[in-house]
């Protein structure tokens, strides 16, 4: 009987492996269209995951002093990976949707930043139109749009642990940002997608639905995949290396 025991967990624990590497979730069956790879941090995740997905999304962190972009999430030690590198590392002529969750835009680089990323693209005949360019600092990006790049506010974390009040302000401003940028997405962590739900049911949304290995949360994935104001859902996806 122990002998059982321990090959039922043994057996487990290899399910649960399997599932935590594999990069098409079970709670996504029939919308792997609408699943980008969260958090493509490194050269080796980027051409793992290229092979699996339409779409992939990372962090940068413009360096004003060295004028280039760190793809690097912080507090997460710098491995210095230049975005430029990044991306000449990607077969020629494949051009995956890139969603770039850009850390720092603020009004004294915002220009420097649209600059830079345009001539970067447009030099590798990157379509602009599959790149979208997410920032917190929503008003400085009308100027992207302008450019060709889709936008996206990166809404204030955990609306759904807000109070009636505070929460009421959020969406408020949120509804500003919109009636002022009507063509902007929204996007924001599974957890706030009720919220989102009720107040903009018609906005396109991106989200991202970050769970650990077991959850419970199939159910509630599913949903959210089957809004179609959802354009896009972040998973999770681990490849053998590079994971950052």
């Amino acid at each position: 009987m122990k002998k059982r025991n321990k090959y039922t967990l043994l057996l487990i624990a290899f399910l649960c492996l399997l599932y935590y590497l594999y990069p098409y979730k079970i709670e996504a069956i029939g919308y792997y269209h609408k699943i980008w790879a969260h958090r493509v941090n490194s050269i080796e995740k980027l051409n793992s995951a290229v092979n699996y997905f339409e779409g992939i999304e990372l962090d940068l962190v413009y360096n004003s002093d060295k004028n280039y972009f760190d793809v690097n999430h912080p507090p997460t030690k710098s491995i210095n990976l230049h975005f430029e590198e990044y991306l000449n590392n990607l077969e020629k002529e494949k051009f995956p949707y890139l969603w770039l969750d850009i850390k720092n835009i603020k009004k004294e680089n915002a220009k420097t930043i649209l600059v830079k990323l345009v001539t970067f693209f447009k030099a590798k005949r990157y379509p602009l139109n599959k790149v979208l360019i997410e920032s917190k600092n929503a008003k400085e990006l009308p100027i992207f749009e302008k450019s060709g790049f889709k936008t996206i506010y990166y809404l204030p974390y955990e609306l759904h642990k807000k109070d009636s009040l505070t929460l009421a302000k959020e969406i408020l401003k949120i509804k500003k940002v919109i009636l002022q940028q009507p063509n902007i997405a929204i996007s924001s962590s599974f957890k706030d997608y009720n919220i989102l739900k009720k107040e903009f049911p018609k906005h396109p949304k991106y989200i991202w639905a970050l769970v650990k290995p077991i959850h419970f949360n199939h159910l509630k994935i599913r949903k959210i995949l089957k809004d179609e104001s959802v354009k896009i859902v972040l998973l999770n996806y681990h490849s053998f290396r590079g994971n950052r």
